[in-house]
């Protein structure tokens, strides 16, 4: 999986089955990909379920808690994460574009089935119920198989199955209309990728073309932070990764944008309990 700003862009091990299921726990992710914590978006469907322990979802502006065997769909292009992560928790998230749902490029099933449910303004977040919780179920427990045209069928009939939740959808739960989306997301990018530089909020801000009023008000009301409590969140976990590797604390500082090792310190302490000293004896 490559990771390109925050549009995630899903690399395939076979692309003549683009499909993954991705296992994440506290000790990372396996194929690599996102963790926990990390706001991003992608273009695939995805369902997430809750495989040991439980977690809460943040999709726009809304939280949603996944207690263990429990599992929620996510729509094409929501800004997601997972927030929090229970002690020994573990879940497994299941990704595919929706043109694996058409059989054929403008085929009826696309046109009435598919299309009408993934484009802007439908249903963002449906919790599964049965029978389409016990598919899902079936698919991560036989995903190691890689029988990719009984999991393909499945993930068909997982697709059917759900359809009448998205159907029954109400207004309220609809998400952020999508040019407040677009916003978000290319602040959230200039933010992956000017981290490590010297960020004003006036910079944040410009990226989507918007006054600094309105930044902090989209950040505020769609991932209930502000845009620089959210960049200190995004340097303090990029800098937990570093770590692990050979270069002091004061280089890692520099590398993730802040002067004074000191301010660093105390930033990665408030938001991790323990200094990174602490952090890289613990994870050695």
């Amino acid at each position: 999986m490559e990771k390109k700003e925050y549009h995630e862009i899903n690399s395939y091990k076979d692309p003549l089955f683009p499909a993954e299921i991705y296992r994440v726990s506290e000790n990372g992710v396996f194929p690599f990909g996102r963790g926990v914590r990390d706001f991003h978006w992608h273009d695939e469907l995805q369902f997430t379920l809750a495989v040991r322990g439980s977690l809460t979802l943040q999709v726009d502006a809304r939280h949603y808690l996944l207690e263990q065997g429990s599992a929620a769909f996510i729509n094409s292009g929501m800004i997601h994460a997972v927030t929090e992560l229970s002690g020994g928790g573990q879940y497994a998230s299941l990704n595919f574009p929706y043109k694996l749902l058409s059989f054929f490029a403008g085929s009826r099933m696309e046109k009435e089935y598919v299309l009408p449910y993934v484009t802007g303004g439908c249903l963002p977040v449906a919790m599964l119920r049965e029978p389409a919780l016990n598919i899902l179920c079936e698919i991560n427990a036989v995903w190691g198989k890689r029988d990719e045209y009984f999991i393909s069928m499945k993930i068909a009939e997982l697709w059917y199955a759900l359809l009448p939740n998205l159907q029954g959808g109400s207004q309220d739960a609809l998400s952020i209309d999508l040019t407040c989306r677009q916003r978000l997301q290319l602040m959230l990018s200039f933010i992956y990728e000017h981290f490590a530089e010297d960020v004003a909020l006036t910079d944040i801000a410009a990226a989507a073309n918007i006054s600094v009023g309105e930044c902090c008000r989209v950040f505020r009301r769609h991932l209930q932070t502000t845009p620089y409590q959210f960049l200190t969140e995004y340097r303090v976990r990029k800098s937990a990764e570093m770590l692990s590797g050979e270069l002091s604390i004061s280089e890692i500082a520099g590398r993730c944008g802040y002067n004074q090792t000191s301010n660093y310190i105390a930033k990665f302490k408030s938001l991790m309990g323990c200094t990174p000293a602490q952090y890289r004896r613990r994870s050695g």
